[in-house]
């Protein structure tokens, strides 16, 4: 798999020799051509050794050879004009490197070249015209550089305008373009990212700088199966690319794939020079396949040889069952002390130790650092909150659900697991697809990104969901429920049921049931105080942003109780709602239940839930694969005198109980 990485490590020490031991690194180059097939990297390699060596018929056949097999790197073009300049064909150099500098103006070494060729040609005008490209283009390429200094620096207003003036002289400009993309994915507008670089793959497609961005953008907006056939065509194009094969990899633990995204972050971890970021993952996959032994060895590679490296201390207080020593405590502590880290680091150090000393009892010196690390996060990422139950429940009224609307599918098929996270849904998920005929499919996206997309200027009502839905046919429904069904259909195994268990869905309940008036919706609840504490304890990245913050999670828990209270009023008897701690109570009276419910008969093997093999890709991994048991329930309390935010926000419920 990493075999022409491999390669190309060798090439770059053999390259790293030249033009010194050029010899010797000829000698090994031939060595190489015998390989098939034969790396273009080595043979233009090859080509710059018989130019040195004067062999300039050897060097050009290799040239021109790779340009007609359709080779587009600019630099085997200009390679080839120095040779033609040896040859004394200066007006074939100058046409080659004229199309050089064609195709990649930015390239300003070029221009000179083809200044100093103009010139020995006799050409003083073109000369001179060649020269004023360069230093305009050499301006153009200072201002980019400085919005780029501006966005590496978090100036990113500084950067944006810089980029809007240099669009002005140069519209279409992609390195610009992509500069832009990059701005848009910093403030989350993965969608304006991904339209931006869309652009920029149809002006240059074989850019494999570009066209990695453009996957991951496609990652970004959950588009897994496209972002994997554009990683297929990044290995395929540049196989000795390390990173191209790390983010199939990820494509593929987004898309459930885990064993082949195992394959390959074991063989990177295994061949890369710094292995850390792919022991990680590698890490992470483990973990959600269940191998956590394998999984917690990564981790601890991963801090042997990179201390402040935080994300490999919070993978392992993810784990429930690991305790930090008190040795991995103080080196913890000890990397803080040294303040050489990333704000992230910090970040997620501190959230690591808020979980160590809460396990040895600490509570005190715990939540310090709980609260340091959701405070720093926050000036990472800022939550914007965006309430939008208005506009849901003016839409989505009784007289909507009761009228004779168009739907759908009358697929029953899906069932619905929504609630707050860290709530019990991976429970309630674990347990319903231990029957025979539920596949699990995890958090899919499809039911928000159709909300996106009925938002999408090519859709009517475009700009006003949900207003958007009451200007769609029947077959326009259909084919959004078919669309979501096909994703569905990707993550299971062919079962006559599945669950998804994405939990922002309860914001969704109206578009679910226009899409799917005969599908199953289980809302989870917990003590707000106990969920409450528990994502405040949780880092979830860049999701549930507000989680981050004491008061923003009980105003968040407030606005979802008022919106399932409306989708109870005009869907009567259509939500089954489960309270977690009564479920860890009556687990087999609950279990029944919520069978009966999804119109499933009773199956021994979903009171043994535990004993359920699937992959988990949740915080929850590791509690679904024990048995029930009642002891978090209470543990909240152990920092209740310093959640006072969190209890005088709630108002739905006595958060004392």
């Amino acid at each position: 798999m990493l075999e022409a990485y491999i390669k190309e490590q060798t090439l770059k020490e053999l390259e790293s020799r030249l033009p010194e031991n050029r010899e010797e690194v000829r000698a090994a180059l031939e060595a190489m051509a015998d390989d098939r097939p034969f790396n273009p990297h080595a043979a233009q390699m090859l080509a710059h050794c018989f130019r040195l060596d004067g062999d300039l018929a050897e060097s050009k056949q290799i040239l021109e050879g790779l340009l007609a097999h359709g080779a587009s790197d600019v630099s085997i073009k200009v390679e080839l004009a120095k040779v033609l300049r040896q040859q004394n064909d200066l007006g074939a150099a100058i046409k080659v490197l004229t199309e050089a500098t064609s195709a990649r103006p930015e390239f300003l070494d070029n221009w000179l070249l083809l200044k100093d060729y103009l010139q020995e040609d006799g050409q003083e005008e073109a000369g001179k015209n060649a020269m004023a490209q360069f230093e305009m283009i050499k301006a153009f390429n200072d201002h980019l550089q400085t919005a780029e200094k501006a966005f590496f620096s978090a100036e990113f207003v500084r950067a944006d305008n810089i980029c809007r003036k240099l669009l002005e002289k140069v519209p279409g400009e992609v390195r610009v373009l992509r500069l832009l993309a990059r701005l848009a994915t910093e403030f989350r507008h993965f969608e304006i990212s991904l339209s931006i670089l869309e652009k920029c793959v149809q002006v240059r497609p074989s850019d494999t700088a570009l066209g990695f961005d453009y996957a991951r953008a496609l990652l970004d907006c959950k588009k897994f199966q496209a972002a994997l056939e554009q990683c297929n065509k990044l290995v395929e194009w540049a196989p000795e690319q390390a990173h191209n094969h790390g983010l199939k990899a990820e494509v593929l633990f987004n898309l459930g794939r885990y064993e082949e995204a195992i394959e390959i972050f074991r063989e990177l971890s295994l061949n890369v020079d710094k292995p850390e970021a792919y022991l990680v993952q590698l890490g992470k996959v483990l973990t959600t396949v269940g191998n956590t032994d394998e999984a917690i060895g990564c981790f601890q590679r991963v801090i042997a040889t990179e201390p402040g490296l935080g994300q490999a201390y919070w993978e392992l207080a993810s784990l429930k069952t690991y305790r930090f020593s008190d040795e991995e405590i103080a080196s913890m502590e000890q990397v803080l002390k040294t303040g050489d880290l990333t704000a992230i680091n910090m970040v997620l150090i501190r959230f690591a130790l808020g979980k160590a000393l809460e396990d040895a009892g600490q509570y005190a010196e715990s939540f310090e650092h709980y609260q340091a690390a959701n405070k720093g996060y926050t000036k990472i990422l800022p939550y914007r909150h965006h309430g939008n139950n208005t506009s849901l429940t003016s839409f989505f009224n009784a007289a909507y659900f009761s009228g004779n609307r168009p739907s759908g599918s009358d697929s029953k098929a899906p069932i619905f697991v929504v609630g707050l996270p860290r709530s019990g849904s991976t429970l309630v998920e674990q347990i319903i697809t231990s029957h025979s005929q539920v596949d699990a499919t995890g958090e899919l996206t499809g039911i928000t990104a159709i909300s996106r997309q009925l938002n999408a200027s090519s859709l009517p009502g475009h700009g006003q969901y949900p207003k958007s839905l009451a200007d769609l046919g029947a077959d326009q429904l259909r084919e959004l429920a078919q669309q979501y069904l096909q994703e569905a259909q990707s993550f299971g195994h062919g079962a006559a049921y599945f669950v998804d268990k994405a939990p922002d869905n309860f914001n969704h309940i109206g578009l679910i049931k226009t899409l799917f008036p005969g599908a199953k919706i289980i809302d989870v609840r917990r003590n707000p105080m106990a969920s409450g504490w528990s994502m405040f304890r949780q880092f979830f990245a860049d999701s549930f942003l507000f989680s981050y913050d004491l008061v923003n999670i009980g105003r968040y828990y407030n606005e979802y109780v008022d919106l399932m209270d409306h989708w109870q009023a005009v869907l009567p008897g259509q939500v089954l709602t489960i309270s977690y701690e009564d479920l860890v109570a009556d687990l087999p009276g609950h279990v029944d239940r919520m069978l009966q419910y999804c119109g499933l008969d009773f199956e021994e093997q979903c009171l043994d839930f535990h004993l359920n093999k699937r992959a988990v890709a949740t915080p929850s991994s590791e509690q679904v694969r024990q048995p029930i048991y009642a002891d978090a329930l209470e543990h909240w309390r152990n920092y209740e005198q310093f959640l006072s935010p969190l209890k005088q926000t709630i108002r739905h419920q006595d958060p004392g109980k």
